[in-house]
């Protein structure tokens, strides 16, 4: 080879070396970690996120044999899914500048809701206390429509049944007014509210509509249970 084409062969090479040194001095350079991260944001940014449950957002890890890209324009994320998406969606990670390249990342979304379970054996009739249930936060596909997620419904009614330890909680494991129990009746119209006591004959809950006997007419009257004995019944 001339000496002319080795000069020129030299000045290519340098010049490719260069300009390689130069993009890689201002390219972001991109491990598996930064793109998984980077996947999660852009997920956590499409959905409106509830406040009353706890959502899990988590990136799958990425092949560990895939080595560090190089980037120098921002990275653009997108998706073919519409929220509100399925447990697993697939981001689309790009890099658009000469290096041109595209990297798919798998992200897993996991709804936790809040389900109230007994902290220790409850037998039969037994009054639930606060010291007997907690909350705890379960995966949707766990949680049924009828377990309860608020205290209020459960703190002083009683156990229709022995419910175990570590039970999530439904209607039908308990009785706000339970068959037998004095309870205080809510008489209402649209001016007055007119109050007095009577006997619940059959178990009830929230909303439920059960026969109640006054006790003072002895009547037996259909009301609705309003909270823990207490029914209410309009006039």
């Amino acid at each position: 080879m001339s000496l002319l084409k080795k000069t020129k062969s030299y000045e290519i090479f340098c010049a490719m070396a260069c300009f390689l040194a130069s993009y890689m001095s201002q390219a972001q350079i991109y491990t598996n970690t930064n793109l998984e991260m980077g996947a999660e944001r852009f997920i956590t940014q499409q959905i409106k996120l509830n406040p009353d449950i706890k959502t899990n957002i988590k990136a799958l890890p990425l092949d560990a044999r895939l080595s560090k890209r190089a980037c120098e324009s921002p990275l653009s994320y997108s998706t073919n899914a519409k929220p509100p998406f399925n447990r697993q969606v697939t981001v689309k990670v790009k890099c658009e500048d000469i290096s041109g390249w595209t990297q798919f990342v798998h992200v897993r979304i996991e709804e936790l809701h809040p389900v109230i379970v007994t902290t220790q054996a409850i037998n039969k009739g037994e009054l639930i206390t606060r010291e007997s249930i907690s909350i705890e936060f379960k995966p949707k596909h766990f949680v049924r429509a009828s377990n309860l997620d608020a205290e209020r419904y459960l703190l002083g009614s009683r156990s229709k049944r022995v419910i175990r330890a570590g039970t999530a909680i439904g209607l039908h494991h308990i009785c706000m007014v339970c068959k037998g129990d004095n309870v205080t009746i809510y008489a209402k119209t649209r001016t007055l509210t007119i109050k007095t006591t009577g006997v619940a004959l059959q178990d009830g809950n929230i909303g439920e509509q059960i026969r109640v006997k006054n006790q003072k007419s002895g009547k037996t009257i259909s009301a609705r249970v309003k909270d823990v004995e207490s029914v209410e019944v309009n006039i």
